[in-house]
């Protein structure tokens, strides 16, 4: 496999961007959920690894996200189209970054796809601001900052309101 092959292999999300349904990126952001559930479930759960470990792992996971999407997205997006909507590693960065720091709660997770999905689809100020970054850094910044916001969200959500454990 070549790197510009590998390169749209990432950036896609193993071809995720590609399905034939609209929303690549509620895709991306959803098997990115689905994925943090099962891998903490299987780790956490299963395997009995701690907390504070599995928190490592995917802050570790989370830094080479960034480097790696630069790089990946650099390489699949073209002058013509600067930010294509088979591209959604972003989603995938943007939407992990809530769900490392909420409490491990299905109803908080869940909550915070929604409003993942607000802050990227309608990219309030200053979100809108990311989005005209250059290249890869505007494809993924307003995700991340989207991801921040979100998490702020759902912590001040959590400050006045106990979800519920299902």
């Amino acid at each position: 496999m070549n790197s510009k092959t590998l390169s749209n292999l990432i950036s896609t999300v193993f071809y995720v961007g590609y399905f034939p349904l609209r929303g690549g990126g509620s895709w991306a952001a959803l098997i990115c959920l689905l994925y943090f559930i099962f891998s903490k479930y299987l780790l956490i759960d299963i395997f009995n690894l701690s907390n504070n470990i599995f928190f490592i792992m995917n802050l570790v996971m989370l830094i080479l996200y960034l480097p790696l999407g630069i790089f990946t997205i650099n390489r699949t997006i073209t002058k013509e189209n600067p930010d294509p909507h088979h591209v959604v590693f972003d989603e995938w960065v943007g939407m992990f970054i809530p769900m490392m720091f909420i409490e491990f709660n299905f109803v908080a997770l869940v909550l915070s796809f929604f409003i993942f999905r607000f802050f990227d689809i309608f990219k309030p100020f200053p979100i809108n601001k990311f989005e005209k970054l250059p290249k890869a850094y505007g494809v993924l910044g307003d995700d991340i900052i989207a991801g921040i916001f979100t998490l702020i969200c759902i912590l001040v959500i959590e400050n006045f309101y106990i979800f519920p454990s299902l």
